[in-house]
């Protein structure tokens, strides 16, 4: 040992020293490598605890708010019901208009008495119309035999009963109607004595 010298005896302390270090650090590696798994291990059923937690703080809210949203829908069907619906009114039928019936019966009624009916559908701004009225309204009655009924042209469509099979697109226009209801149209202008033959034909059933 005297002849081995200082500095090779440090070197070898040191190599020694080392050596141990490095054993040292292999004979704890198996026990970190087993430790290892532990961590995960540990983690997972931290996760998986704190996960149902959740879960169940979730199910807890859910329930709360199902049964907050029946309480409230039970209160507004309540409220619903206690609440009767308004009847709504039934509106009144509008009348039928029955002026062009009345007119048209005055008509029907003297033709169903036996009588001539001379019916003038006329305009009264019109100078032929005016002249036709005065020679219609001065026409032998024959004692009650013969009916005069004057009529504005714009009111012709109220007499469709009268006037059917006849066609009327002027003023003047005058009808001589025997109690057959055989109709002479008369259009346009007319004077007296033309409408007293037209008269006489229809009291002597020669239309």
């Amino acid at each position: 040992m005297d002849q081995v010298s200082r500095p090779m005896l440090i070197a070898l302390a040191a190599t020694v020293a080392l050596a141990a270090v490095w054993l040292m650090a292999l004979g704890h590696k198996p026990e970190q490598i087993a430790a290892t798994p532990a961590a995960p291990v540990k983690a997972v059923a931290k996760a998986r605890k704190a996960s149902a937690a959740s879960d169940a703080a979730n199910a807890r809210t859910q329930a709360a708010t199902g049964a907050n949203k029946t309480a409230a829908s039970t209160k507004v069907a309540a409220s619903a019901k206690a609440v009767p619906a308004k009847a709504t009114p039934a509106k009144a039928a509008a009348p039928h208009s029955s002026a062009a019936n009345t007119r048209d019966a005055a008509v029907v009624r003297d033709l169903r008495g036996g009588k001539v009916v001379v019916m003038l559908f006329w305009n009264a701004n019109a100078a032929d119309d005016v002249e036709t009225r005065d020679a219609v309204r001065a026409l032998n009655r024959h004692g009650g035999k013969v009916a005069v009924h004057i009529v504005p042209i714009s009111r012709v469509g109220e007499y469709e009963s009268i006037t059917r099979g006849v066609t009327i697109n002027q003023s003047p226009t005058t009808l001589v109607i025997d109690h057959r209801r055989r109709t002479r149209p008369i259009t346009g202008l007319t004077e007296r004595g033309e409408l007293t033959q037209a008269v006489d034909d229809a009291l002597a059933g020669r239309h």
